[in-house]
């Protein structure tokens, strides 16, 4: 409890009352006197001034502070992520506090108390006048970017730079989203029955991950089966990494948490597609660069652990889920139709820290565009990325997208966004509105244990589509040629495939080392050994993207071998890695190709032979320590 002290020096000590109004503390009054820098409210009795129960998990351990400043003012100080309301409306950091303001915490239900604050008076001195409101860092915030807005782009330029104009762009930008949303609204509320809509929102599920005694909103997730939910792959490979019990679900209607099963699914083409996508790209002025796609086939099953199951809905005892649009109906797709979806964005939108006692989002649009895994045109089976207009943020991943019937033809799993960097990281949704959606057929096949027969027919649809691209393989082999040039003076070479295939046999949850040899040895591949006056060069083609190494030593011999010109003593793991061996005498060479990975690694392996100009400038090969 505080107490009121005396001073002796001229001054009236101004003491600020709590007077709690319910909650645990109902009824009951505390002062402090302004020899209370910080008083601080929470569970935790040695660091705290006002004490709730210890079991009282509604309020932090240490939920925030009143901060008194020499002007004998009070202020919110807040701490992480822990909701404070003033008046109705969430608390920003150094929100002042005015006598009289009644504040709640934890969440719309929490705990609240009223504050009185006397003015403190000093002997022969009259008090202070009105004086105009102090703007906390978000009001500057919004008053800055309305000056910038009347002030124009070029004064806005030239006194408040680059980073406060993308202020005023985006609020130009919130005004053209909230506009377009709205359109759609008003459109979907004629393309979707009440029944539908409500079917929706009682499937969805926030997940949250548990943060001390706390919980962290992180993604949506939906049920498609009594005890199955489905949600991002990016999002059940995280509960998969977390601890048991680290990851739960809250209901739509809220209430406990319900718990996960440790164990989850996602598609393969997920991480498998990860590694493709920088294998293909485009070539601009002589260097490669990789097409900027999105994550794919990002699609996961979270399964419920029986103790704490779904709830159900009363008219039919079952929990209510959403069923899958069918395969024809998916490839009949066309730009232009309605969708809407429901889920839990949390990025950037106030409330977030109470998530798991608000209420899901329902929000509309159309979809744009249908293409295949590299954002191009495709026929309809191919077509599994689906662009719409549906406003989506961070915490919407895994929401699901539904037509006009009510059935899911995809999961929400990202969208453009504009990234500005102002003493934070901020994304801010892109007035395009086009974002993505994995459409359900994949969702489909994981869940009917037909992802890796599906992805398997991926991967030879990804071989034909990347021949409209720039392969970062002919990149680096035109480089590796032209440094073959500069480095030995050497002319054209001869050159052949010494193997290929995949190292390591399947996935697997834990990364291994593996490697595969191969032999120069005059006899697996007749007339190629190495002698001496030529320069050989080696090179790999890492296919599937996962990076892969090189490293040669003499055939029965555990001696690595490297040129004297090349400074590596062996390869790193790259998608095109290089090793040069020059001999002073025929020699039988065993070239290994290793990774450490958890994914299969499909390569080429090539040899380049080139002759020396002058026998006397080959470099020796020399010894040195495996990698």
């Amino acid at each position: 409890m505080g107490s009121l002290v005396l001073l002796t020096n001229g001054i009236t000590p101004m003491p600020i009352t709590i007077k709690h109004l319910d909650g645990p503390l109902a009824g009951q009054e505390q002062k402090f006197d302004d020899s209370y820098k910080s008083i601080v409210f929470g569970r935790d009795p040695e660091a705290c001034q006002v004490v709730y129960p210890p079991d009282y998990d509604v309020v932090g351990k240490q939920h925030f502070e009143l901060k008194y400043s020499k002007a004998g003012d009070y202020a919110v100080g807040l701490f992480g992520k822990r909701y404070v309301e003033i008046d109705g409306l969430p608390a920003d950091v150094d929100t002042p506090v005015a006598s009289g303001g009644v504040l709640r915490l934890g969440r719309k239900d929490g705990p609240s108390f009223k504050v009185e604050i006397a003015k403190p008076h000093v002997a022969g001195l009259k008090d202070t006048g009105d004086q105009d409101d102090v703007l906390t860092p978000a009001q500057r915030e919004r008053a800055l970017r309305r000056k910038l807005v009347y002030a124009g782009g070029a004064i806005a330029a030239a006194f408040v730079g680059v980073i406060y104009y993308n202020h005023w762009r985006n609020s130009q930008l919130d005004r053209q989203l909230t506009a377009l949303t709205d359109a759609a609204s008003e459109r979907a509320a004629k393309e979707f029955s009440q029944a539908e809509l409500d079917r929706l929102k009682g499937a969805v599920y926030l997940v949250a991950q548990k943060e001390d005694d706390d919980y962290r909103p992180v993604a949506t997730a939906w049920a498609f089966a009594p005890d199955k939910l489905a949600t991002n792959a990016h999002v059940a490979k995280a509960i998969a990494a977390g601890s048991p019990g680290e990851f739960v679900l809250f209901a739509p209607g809220g209430g406990k948490p319900i718990q996960l099963k440790k164990e989850v699914t996602w598609h393969p083409g997920y991480q498998t597609f990860k590694d493709y996508k920088p294998t293909v790209g485009k070539a601009e002025w002589g260097n490669f660069k990789p097409l900027d796609l999105i994550s794919q086939y990002d699609v996961g099953i979270l399964y419920v652990d029986p103790a704490t199951p779904l709830p159900t809905d009363p008219k039919t005892g079952q929990p209510v889920t959403l069923q899958l649009a069918s395969k024809e109906e998916l490839e009949q797709l066309k730009p232009g139709e309605p969708v809407a979806s429901n889920g839990f964005p949390t990025e950037g939108v106030a409330g977030a820290d109470i998530a798991s006692e608000t209420p899901s989002e329902m929000h509309f649009g159309h979809i744009s565009a249908l293409t295949d895994v590299f954002m191009c045109r495709a026929d309809p089976s191919h077509q599994l990325l689906i662009q719409h207009s549906v406003p989506v943020a961070g915490g919407a991943s895994g929401s699901p997208l539904i037509d006009g019937t009510g059935n899911v033809i995809g999961l929400v799993t990202g969208g453009n966004t504009t990234t500005l960097k102002a003493g934070e990281t901020e994304r801010i949704p892109s007035a395009a509105l086009i974002n993505f959606a994995a459409r359900a057929d994949l969702l489909d096949a994981l869940r009917g244990g037909a992802a890796e027969q599906q992805l398997a027919g991926e991967e030879t649809y990804w071989e034909t589509a990347a021949k409209h691209f720039a392969s970062y393989f002919d990149s680096a082999a035109e480089a590796f040629v032209a440094l073959a040039k500069e480095r030995y003076k050497v002319g054209d070479a001869e050159t052949t495939e010494i193997g290929k295939g995949t190292l390591g046999a399947a996935g697997g949850k834990r990364a291994a080392f593996v490697e595969a040899p191969y032999f120069l040895d005059g006899e697996t591949k007749p007339g190629w050994v190495a002698e001496p006056g030529f320069v050989y060069g080696f090179i790999a083609y890492a296919k599937s993207g996962v990076p892969i190494g090189i490293k040669i030593k003499e055939k029965g011999s555990s001696e690595y071998l490297r040129d004297k010109q090349d400074p590596r003593e062996t390869s790193e793991r790259e998608l095109a890695p290089t090793a040069w061996v020059t001999v002073t005498k025929p020699t039988q060479l065993e070239v290994g190709l290793w990774s450490y990975t958890d994914q299969p690694a499909d390569y080429v392996l090539y040899v380049y032979r080139w002759k020396a100009p002058d026998p006397t400038e080959a470099a020796s090969a020399v010894p040195s320590q495996s990698p």
